[in-house]
C-alpha cells in the first residue's frame, strides 16, 4: 500500500491522496463496527448514506499501488513480504474474530498482484500504456460482476458464467466465491487485477511525460505522514476501533 520511490523523489501527492483513503476507510470502519458488531442503532442511518460510497475507497488504494508499481525497483519483493503480512491477519483474525475472518482483503490481494506484476513486467512493458490504460479499465468494468456470476451490466447485456466454476472453494480467490466461502474482506483477482494493471499503465503515462513537480510537494503534510503509514495504520486501526467502542459500550456505557 506504499510507494517505494526513494524518499528524494517520493510523489508525495500520492501519500496524500493514500492518506485521504485511509482516513475514509477508518471512519467507515467505525461505522461498520458500530452498526454491525455492536449493534448500535443510531449509526445505521449514516452506514447506509456511506456505503453506496465505499467502493471509492479500495479502488484508490489499488489504483495507487499499481501507479507506484512503475516507479518500484522492488515490486516482487514487496509483494512477498505483504503476502506474509496477509497470512498474520488472516491467522489472527480466524483465532480472534472467527466470524469476521479475512481470508482474502485487499492487502492479500495486493501481494498477489505485485508478485503477478513483477513476473509479467517485461512482456507488459511492451504494450502502448495509454491502450494498457484503456483495455484495463474495459476490462475491470466488464468484468466487475464476476464474482455475482456474471460478466456484463444487467439488464442490458450480461453472459451468465458457469455454475461449475462457483462450486470450487480455492477458485473463490480468484473471483468464483463458492458457497460455502466467507470472508469480511474480500477482494478477488479478478476483476481487480484490471485496475491494478491499469493503475500501472497510468504510472508508465506518468513517468514517460514526466512527473509535475507540484507532484513531489507536501500539499499537506498530515495527510502525507498517514499515507506513508498506510500499512501500519491498515493493521492495527481495526483492533484499535473495537478495543475503543467495546471499552465505551461495555465498560463505561458512553453509548
Amino acid at each position: 500500500m506504499n510507494n517505494s520511490t526513494t524518499v528524494k523523489n517520493r510523489i508525495c501527492f500520492l501519500d496524500e491522496l493514500r492518506g485521504l483513503a485511509v482516513i475514509a476507510m477508518v471512519l467507515y470502519h467505525i461505522l461498520y463496527s458500530m452498526s454491525f458488531i455492536f449493534a448500535l442503532e443510531f449509526s445505521y442511518p449514516a452506514m447506509r448514506a456511506v456505503i453506496p460510497y465505499e467502493p471509492v475507497i479500495p479502488i484508490t488504494f489499488i489504483s495507487i499501488c499499481g501507479i507506484c508499481c512503475s516507479f518500484s525497483k522492488n515490486n516482487l519483493k514487496r509483494g512477498v513480504i505483504l503476502l506474509g503480512i496477509s497470512f498474520g491477519i488472516t491467522l489472527v483474525t480466524c483465532i480472534i474474530m472467527p466470524e469476521q475472518a479475512i481470508l482474502f482483503g485487499i492487502l492479500h490481494f495486493l501481494s498477489i498482484a505485485l508478485i503477478i506484476y513483477s513476473l509479467l513486467q517485461k512482456p507488459i512493458s511492451h504494450i502502448p500504456p495509454f491502450a494498457g490504460l484503456c483495455i484495463c479499465l474495459a476490462l475491470f468494468i466488464i468484468c466487475f460482476n464476476i464474482p455475482k456470476g456474471y460478466i456484463g451490466f444487467e439488464p442490458f447485456y450480461c453472459i451468465q458464467l458457469p455454475k461449475q466454476l462457483y462450486q470450487l472453494y480455492p477458485l473463490s480467490f480468484i473471483g468464483f466465491p463458492s458457497s460455502d466461502f466467507a470472508s469480511s474482506d474480500y477482494f478477488p483477482i479478478f476483476p481487480y487485477i484490471f485496475l491494478f494493471f491499469g493503475g500501472a499503465f497510468a504510472g508508465r503515462i506518468l513517468k514517460l511525460k514526466g512527473v509535475p513537480r507540484w507532484m513531489y510537494k507536501k500539499l499537506c503534510p498530515p495527510l502525507d505522514f498517514i499515507g506513508r503509514h498506510a500499512l501500519i495504520i491498515y493493521i492495527v486501526h481495526q483492533p484499535v476501533i473495537i478495543g475503543v467502542l467495546y471499552m465505551c459500550h461495555s465498560v463505561f456505557n458512553i453509548f
